[in-house]
C-alpha cells in the first residue's frame, strides 16, 4: 500500500512539475493599410521553417490584390546566390476585415493552411514583421535589401517580447 500511495505521490509532483501552458494569443497591430502592403517585400531575416534553414538566397515575397484575397509569390534562389530560382505562391485571406492583421494562407503548391498575424508595421511601411501564433516561424521584410542595426535591434526585441525564440532568427543573404 505504501509504494502505490508513493507513486501516486511521485506522479502528482511529476504531473505538476510539466507545462501544458499555451502561449498568450499572438495579438497583430493595431491596424494595416492594406494597400501600402501590397508589393515586392526582401526577406531581411527570419526564423525559417526546417525546410528553408539556410537556404535562401535573393528572397523575396511579392503581395499583390486578387479576385479573392490577396496573392503571395515567395522567390529565392536555393543554397546559393546562383543557385536555382525557386518560386512559391500562395493566397491569404484577411480574417480580421478592418483591422487586415491577420491572415489565413493557403499554400497553392501544397494542401497547407497556416495562420498568420502583421506584428509589427513601420510607419512609413519600410519594413514588417510577420509570425505565426504558434510562434515556430517569423519574417522580417523590408522595401530595401538591408534595414538599419538599430531597427533590426527594435525588430528583435518585438519578436522577443512577443515570445519568439530569437536565436533561431536567420539573415537571409542578398546581392
Amino acid at each position: 500500500m505504501k509504494k502505490i500511495l508513493f507513486a501516486a505521490c511521485l506522479l502528482t509532483i511529476l504531473l505538476g512539475c510539466s507545462s501544458t501552458q499555451k502561449p498568450a494569443p499572438l495579438a497583430g497591430v493595431p491596424k494595416l493599410d492594406v494597400d501600402r502592403f501590397m508589393g515586392q517585400w526582401y526577406v531581411i531575416a527570419s526564423i525559417p521553417s526546417k525546410i528553408y534553414d539556410g537556404q535562401a538566397y535573393n528572397a523575396t515575397e511579392t503581395y499583390e490584390r486578387a479576385e479573392r484575397g490577396i496573392r503571395i509569390t515567395y522567390s529565392f534562389n536555393r543554397k546559393a546566390f546562383d543557385g536555382k530560382e525557386r518560386s512559391f505562391t500562395a493566397r491569404a485571406m484577411i480574417t480580421d476585415p478592418g483591422l487586415n492583421t491577420n491572415w489565413e494562407v493557403t499554400y497553392v503548391t501544397w494542401p497547407l493552411q497556416r495562420n498568420y498575424r502583421v506584428l509589427h508595421v513601420e510607419d512609413d511601411y519600410s519594413c514588417v514583421v510577420i509570425g505565426q501564433p504558434s510562434r515556430k516561424t517569423a519574417w522580417i521584410l523590408g522595401r530595401q535589401k538591408t534595414i538599419s542595426d538599430a531597427l533590426d535591434s527594435d525588430i528583435i526585441l518585438v519578436l522577443q517580447d512577443r515570445g519568439y525564440h530569437v536565436g533561431k532568427i536567420r539573415k537571409v543573404p542578398h546581392q
